[in-house]
């Protein structure tokens, strides 16, 4: 039978294209089993992860029991110089989780006992792209995109650094102890950019999903403060644009700015 011309012009078959990939790996995900990530026993090689939360913080209610992952992570096993092959026995994928379930242990309303984890080891050459894949297929996953700050590297101890969203939500991490609140976000309109991005979540492949998760991302926020241009290694300077917003969010994670406001702009 000949073609049609739909046939004839439909796009060329990729059959290592992301959105093909990404869906054989969700499939592999969710097939994967959950394991209890505060009993995860070690295990070699490298590859991909995703955290479910299964406790009852009200923030995480609509996703408690799906297989919709809050984090995604990677840790690939490493390349050499000379081109030899990575070392698969080494744990990295494991050592990554642990990492994070050290980051979970120091909150004050998290435990690793209120998370589940799936994981795939793979070849280093998937992994990147795996990623890529998998955040795709469930995007937006919140602690990726909304709730930024669970999977960086630790900021600068200096006060003017901002708290992270994640570290806003989820206090209690010694690396966060000094910072000033988070820039752009009341705790209010935290919860409420989260609750958002899980409505997203839980709607089914379509127009209407891509358009609401493309409103999502163009979303712009209202500043709360930020450093002041020119300030330097000796100066602690920041200016205030929510004053009444700046003084309750740092009063959270006990910090009184008030003596020191000074029009807009703050001394400590």
């Amino acid at each position: 039978m000949a073609p049609s011309p739909a046939d004839a012009t439909s796009p060329q078959f990729d059959p290592l294209g992301l959105d093909l990939l990404g869906r054989n790996l969700r499939e592999e995900m969710d097939g994967r089993p959950r394991m209890p990530l505060g009993t995860l026993k070690p295990f070699p090689g490298a590859g991909l992860y995703a955290l479910y939360y299964k406790g009852d913080l009200d923030v995480y209610k609509k996703l408690k029991g799906l297989d919709i992952p809050l984090y995604v992570g990677k840790a690939s096993a490493g390349d050499s110089s000379y081109g030899d092959p990575p070392d698969m026995t080494e744990r990295k994928l494991f050592g990554r989780i642990r990492d994070h379930r050290s980051s979970i242990k120091q909150t004050g309303n998290l435990d690793p006992s209120h998370f589940d984890v799936k994981f795939l080891t793979l070849d280093d050459i998937w992994i990147v792209l795996g990623e890529r894949a998998l955040l795709r297929a469930y995007s937006p996953v919140l602690w990726n995109t909304v709730m930024t700050g669970f999977g960086g590297n630790s900021p600068g101890q200096g006060r003017r650094n901002a708290r992270s969203v994640w570290d806003s939500i989820h206090p209690g991490r010694k690396r966060a102890a000094r910072l000033l609140c988070n820039r752009n976000y009341s705790d209010l309109e935290m919860r409420k950019l989260i609750s958002d991005g899980i409505g997203i979540s839980l709607m089914g492949a379509g127009e209407q999903r891509d358009k609401e998760l493309k409103e999502f991302r163009n979303r712009t926020a209202q500043t709360i403060w930020e450093e002041a241009q020119g300030s330097g290694q000796g100066s602690k300077s920041v200016l205030v644009f929510r004053e009444s917003v700046f003084v309750e969010e740092n009063s959270r994670f006990g910090f009184d700015l008030r003596p020191c406001l000074r029009s807009a702009v703050s001394r400590y």
